[in-house]
């Protein structure tokens, strides 16, 4: 069972309908016992990062997420919090999964940058944000051109993984990176046994 974590920043209904559509198990939680027994966790996120992280503490889950060992999704703002850190506001520390930063949008473009945004893996996805991550080369596994700054779209590092894009507004393609991240599931499962 994956669990979609319920700290009041994310657009889960949309997610939920994504997942059930492609046969993934999937619930909607903020309970830290099914956080801690769950096979894999969602982390959605639409808002500002400081909200977020008062809203993850003040549920309990800060802690346990931040010191959990299973796969993870971070979608929008919620890959942005598997982060060190952001500059968003005042700064505001993250949960640390992958090393970098959160910074705004560097472009004098209007922000946010928002709507379907093509990655260089060539396909289009569907984007909200005025934020970005501030990463190295080696974690970034696909990005965006947005006025000739490179988005950083999918990161990873280890069982960590983040979609900076909505892939459940992304139609058939955001769904396809769903399943594919449900397959990675079962990969890392079967490494743990070894």
């Amino acid at each position: 069972m994956i669990a979609i974590i319920d700290y009041k920043a994310g657009n889960t209904e949309s997610l939920l309908s994504a997942c059930r559509e492609i046969g993934i198990e999937a619930k909607l939680t903020n309970d830290t016992k099914t956080v801690t027994l769950c096979d894999a966790i969602i982390i959605p996120g639409v808002g500002a990062f400081k909200t977020a992280i008062e809203n993850l503490k003040a549920a309990g889950l800060f802690d346990i997420l931040k010191n959990i060992d299973k796969p993870i999704l971070g979608i929008c703002l919620g890959m942005q919090i598997l982060f060190e850190r952001s500059c968003e506001g005042e700064e505001t520390e993250g949960l640390g999964f992958i090393k970098g930063e959160i910074i705004k949008i560097p472009v004098n473009a209007r922000l946010p940058h928002i709507g379907w945004n093509n990655l260089n893996a060539g396909e289009d996805v569907y984007f909200v944000h005025s934020y970005m991550a501030n990463v190295a080369l080696k974690h970034i596994v696909s990005y965006a051109d947005y006025c000739g700054i490179r988005i950083p779209a999918i990161v990873k590092y280890k069982n960590v993984t983040g979609f900076q894009f909505h892939p459940e507004k992304s139609g058939e393609y955001g769904l396809k990176l769903l399943r594919e991240w449900y397959c990675d599931i079962e990969r890392y499962k079967c490494l743990k046994k070894e």
